[in-house]
């Protein structure tokens, strides 16, 4: 198989301009940074066949001063909740309700299908200390699923949501519901409450074959915490389920790695990260559940390896030829920042290229054009590098390949 990335350098509208020799390129070696897949998949995305058959070429110019991030940093989730699921006879009999913090908020909703009737905060029965509240003692801002189904939030049907009254304080209450008939989903929100599980994975794309990395870490203010049991789930956009485990840190947190190998979906959807963590706080328990995202692709393409250049001595425009190895069919799109070296001695943005396709099995080539409007005026000169370049499937927006610094290469005048 030949492994070529070819760079032209080419005025976009002269084509009588003579062209001088050619000279090899490579791309450069991954990063730690680089997503780059270790195989392909052949199997064709269920809207492939649907996609845009006409070719396309466009480049915008950037603010070179500007400070761009190749790969946008996952951001830390933070969470003050936990999420239970709880039979009738459950509910009927009453759940523990363990809080660190007065006036938490709660939640119940039915799970789908499972709850023929509405839940209705006023038939809630609360207890604590040995004292009970129903009939909406004990509780404040309660809405019912007619309230709020008026509001801007989504609810589940039938949801009710209430707020335990600040003046009960915190600890251990439990919660009946007789009218329960069916599963109920209980959630419980602590806003004050100085007790936060923290969630991040290293990258916010994966593609199979790789590794996800997770890091969680139980603190009270910004203390970190050892837990008793914490325990993880991801979930796919059609319902696969993975659970792992953490191992402890010496920093104070827990961290997992789990082999990248599901199935990938149709669904733009993303995949879910949770966590569970349970620790004590002097004789109450301390639970939260934390989630974040990630997206998830099978790659059909990546970028092939190797490269050429060539020039064109009028060039006023920059023309990038990617060679791409290709598994399955399907309309891909490659985007790239050109960088340009500035007589201080810097490198900066100067421009961005997309393109995209249709592309057949085999090795197939896709340009990168820098158009001579997108370089206008610029004080940069060679040596210059293709940083941030990224090969995406339309079918699913997957994300097939990633470069933090692709390409370095000098240009002709």
């Amino acid at each position: 198989m030949m492994n070529k990335t070819s760079l032209l350098i080419a005025a976009m509208f002269c084509t009588a301009a003579p062209q001088i020799a050619a000279a090899e390129l490579t791309l450069l070696n991954p990063g730690v940074q680089d997503s780059v897949p270790s195989r392909l998949n052949a199997d064709a995305p269920k809207r492939a066949g649907t996609m845009e058959t006409e070719a396309l070429r466009y480049s915008w110019r950037l603010d070179d001063a500007a400070a761009l991030s190749a790969v946008a940093e996952p951001q830390v989730t933070r969470s003050k909740e936990y999420w239970d699921t709880r039979s009738a006879a459950e509910m009927a009999s009453g759940i523990d309700l363990p809080t660190t913090s007065p006036g938490a908020i709660v939640r119940l909703s039915p799970v789908a299908g499972a709850s023929a009737k509405a839940l209705e905060a006023r038939r809630v029965i609360l207890s604590k200390d040995g004292q009970s509240y129903s009939n909406g003692s004990g509780m404040q801002a309660l809405a019912d699923s007619d309230e709020l189904s008026k509001g801007a939030a989504s609810f589940a049907e039938g949801s009710s949501v209430f707020r335990i009254d600040p003046a009960l304080g915190h600890g251990n209450f439990k919660l009946q519901l007789p009218q329960a008939t069916g599963d109920t989903i209980v959630h419980v929100f602590e806003p004050q409450s100085l007790w936060q599980l923290e969630l991040k994975s290293d990258r916010i794309a994966y593609a199979a074959g790789g590794k996800i990395r997770i890091d969680t870490w139980l603190r009270n203010e910004q203390t970190s915490v050892g837990v008793d049991e914490i325990t993880g789930l991801i979930v796919s956009p059609d319902g696969q389920t993975r659970e792992f485990n953490f191992r402890a840190n010496k920093d104070g947190g827990y961290s997992a790695e789990i082999q990248a190998d599901f199935v990938a979906s149709d669904s733009p959807a993303l995949f879910e990260i949770h966590a569970f963590a349970s620790a004590k706080d002097k004789q109450t328990r301390v639970l939260r559940d934390a989630r974040a995202a990630f997206a998830f692709a099978a790659p059909g393409a990546r970028f092939a390896g190797g490269a050429r250049s060539a020039a064109l001595k009028s060039a006023q425009s920059i023309s990038v030829e990617l060679d791409v190895e290709v598994a399955r069919a399907s309309r891909y799109q490659v985007g790239g920042v050109l960088y340009g070296s500035f007589k201080d001695g810097s490198l900066r943005p100067i421009a961005m290229a997309q393109s995209a396709m249709l592309m057949q099995p085999g090795v197939q080539s896709i340009t990168l054009e820098y158009s001579a409007e997108s370089l206008a005026n610029t004080k940069a000169g060679a040596p210059f590098e293709v940083r941030d370049l990224q090969l995406v499937d339309q079918a699913n927006m997957g994300l097939q390949e990633q470069r933090v610094r692709a390409l370095v290469f000098d240009a002709a005048d």
